[in-house]
């Protein structure tokens, strides 16, 4: 929320500091501050509203709420205090809402002869301040009054509604009817979102609590208004907002929950500020409040706010406390019965109480007390087996992966999934480390790798329950015999872990990975009475970024008398290749009839670009002519 410090000292406060202290004040009591910026000369202080305090402090007035308690600081005046009596009535309008379940209050007043110009240049540069684009007088004092007092409010063309006397519906349009907003776009209603209506035409004025539409705008040629203040169900709002992808300044307001009891103050208003900088006058209102917000109190005691605290305030620090929020409070003994302001949806029970007085005391006086251990902690079972299954892994070349929960298919479908591809929870390990296997034994040449080995401790699910389960597999290359290779070691694995634990491991072998009931396992393993060392020896290798551009493989093999060493043979090749040879392997050599052969692996790799086959075979031409220019050499 983005708060001018003019725009309090215009409204609220005779005095205020500087809004770097505000911006501390606010950030040790109440909000963290994203920023405070210069404008002009003015400084925005951009505040960071906790969803518990939407439903008052998205606005001037909550902030300034704030501040006067945080500074004890007295407000020039207060909007919200006091009764905001909606008078006189009016015949000439009326309103209707189908389901008070989803719009719990309508304030409406309508307002004649007003004239539709620009703002002056007080509201105008009070919106652009806060990053708002001035339209007109009227939509103007629509906005200002909103981010004043956090209370959506909406301008009708009165005149554009039909019928001699004006009607308003809040309804449920039909799936597939058919709505142009005020951003000139079209959007197709649901079925389950509210609009306002035009109760004589039936057309579709607005979203309820979103966005107005284009059939009764206000232009440079409205005369009369309807002014709309209501209260709607704020899981509607949101997904209204969600589903037409539409997300506004009344929308966020609204999904926030705010007081019904608010309408009336954000009707009054803005119908005073209308009337002062557009003309017109007041013709009446109308109110439709089918179920009124009860006065909540909430009970807290002395002992009770210390205790929790860990304090010692006294019972007249925490009466000034309650006055500096200017709340109405009983006294019985050491028992306040706090009378809760219809704003602050936020306190409810005692806790919410407690919480309001200590960060205003100072959570910073709190004195830190270590407490007493009654007892030793138990060791967690389970965290236990896992890091010494987890140890016994990785020394014997294992690696650890995290892969993902959600799949493709399965049997436990996602309510919401996070993709189309990714809307089931997945049902074993197996399948997530058998992708990992693959993706990861595309890069072994790189890394100088003959095998690949990794491991998975997590959870999977089925339609009952989630299962702790323990999965790990091998890759050694394609083809029978290295796939055999790759199964003995995971079984050799399996059988080396069962004689460290000291229990048979079942589960299912699916190629080279096992996969086992870690939960299961558990109930047959003793309980540890004491933590063993599981600490690993890290290497001290240095770590090297890795390139995001794919590598290239070739293979080279030369024969060379036997007085040529392996190594010469490598400077050459290195001199040729250059800077894009990453890693030069010399996998075989053998002797025939006085000379050797020693064959190499090259992988070659930039961390600039992709690599074509055409750029290496030239480089590979200019080795083999390095190599041949020797008449004793001979490239195979």
């Amino acid at each position: 929320m983005k708060i001018s410090r003019n725009w309090l000292l215009k409204e609220y406060f005779e005095t205020l500091p500087s809004a770097e202290e505000l911006a501390d004040k606010l950030t040790f009591h109440a909000f963290e501050i994203e920023e405070t910026v210069p404008v002009g000369d003015d400084t925005v202080i951009d505040v960071k509203v906790t969803p518990n305090r939407g439903h008052d402090a998205l606005c001037h007035r909550g902030i300034a709420k704030e501040l006067a308690v945080i500074l004890n600081l007295p407000l020039k005046s207060d909007p919200l205090r006091g009764q905001a009596i909606l008078e006189p009535k009016t015949e000439k309008l009326s309103v209707e809402i189908a389901d008070p379940n989803l719009c719990y209050r309508f304030s409406a007043a309508l307002v004649e002869g007003v004239k539709i110009g620009p703002s002056p240049e007080w509201l105008k540069s009070a919106l652009e301040t806060i990053g708002q684009r001035s339209i007109n007088n009227v939509v103007d004092a629509t906005n200002y009054v909103m981010f004043n007092l956090g209370q959506p409010l909406h301008a009708f063309d009165a005149d554009k509604l039909s019928g001699d006397k004006k009607k308003i519906v809040v309804r449920v349009a039909p799936e597939g009817e058919k709505f142009m907003a005020l951003d000139n776009k079209e959007y197709s209603a649901s079925g389950k979102d509210l609009f306002i209506t035009d109760g004589n035409s039936g057309a579709l004025l607005g979203t309820a609590g979103v966005k107005g539409g284009k059939i009764a705008e206000v232009d440079v040629a409205t005369t009369n208004l309807v002014l709309e203040a209501a209260n709607f169900n704020g899981v509607s709002v949101r997904k209204t907002s969600q589903r037409f992808k539409l997300r506004t300044d009344a929308s966020v307001r609204f999904e926030n929950e705010i007081s019904p009891e608010l309408t009336a103050y954000g009707l009054k208003s803005v119908v005073d500020l209308i009337l002062s900088i557009a003309g017109g006058t007041l013709e009446g209102y109308v109110d439709v409040y089918p179920e009124h917000v009860n006065q909540v109190k909430v009970s807290v005691t002395l002992d009770h706010i210390n205790s929790r605290l860990g304090l010692s305030i006294s019972n007249s620090e925490v009466e000034d406390i309650l006055k500096r929020f200017d709340f109405f409070y009983q006294k019985n003994g050491e028992t306040f019965v706090v009378t809760i302001p219809f704003e602050r949806w936020d306190l409810r029970i005692k806790e919410d109480l407690i919480e309001e007085i200590g960060r205003i005391y100072g959570y910073e006086k709190i004195e830190p007390v270590v407490p007493s251990a009654q007892k030793p902690a138990g060791i967690n079972k389970r965290f236990f087996y896992a890091d010494k299954i987890r140890k016994f892994l990785l020394e014997r070349g294992f690696s650890e992966v995290y892969t993902t929960s959600f799949r493709d298919a399965g049997s436990v479908e996602l309510a919401n999934a996070v993709a189309s591809d990714k809307n089931f929870l997945r049902q074993n390990l197996s399948e997530n480390l058998k992708e990992a296997l693959t993706r990861n034994s595309v890069n072994a040449p790189l890394l100088n790798l003959s095998s690949v080995n990794i491991f998975e401790i997590g959870t999977i699910f089925n339609e009952e329950k989630e299962v702790y389960s323990l999965a790990f597999g091998s890759w050694m290359g394609e083809g029978g015999k290295k796939e055999n290779a790759a199964k003995a070691f995971v079984e050799e694995t399996k059988v080396e872990l069962e004689k460290l634990l000291g229990v048979a491991l079942s589960g299912s072998m699916t190629s080279a990975i096992f996969e086992a009931d870690l939960g299961a396992l558990l109930g047959k393993l003793p309980d540890p009475v004491d933590y063993e060392n599981l600490e690993l020896k890290i290497s001290e290798a240095t770590y090297k970024p890795f390139s995001q551009y794919p590598f290239i493989l070739r293979d080279i093999a030369v024969w060379v008398p036997t007085s040529v060493t392996q190594g010469e043979l490598e400077a050459m090749i290195r001199g040729e290749a250059g800077e894009l040879l990453v890693r030069l392997d010399h996998f075989d050599s053998f002797e025939k009839e006085g000379k050797v052969s020693h064959a190499f692996h090259l992988v070659f790799q930039s961390y600039e670009r992709t690599l074509s086959d055409s750029e290496i075979n030239e480089v590979m031409q200019k080795i083999v002519s390095k190599l041949e220019s020797n008449q004793d050499f001979k490239v195979r």
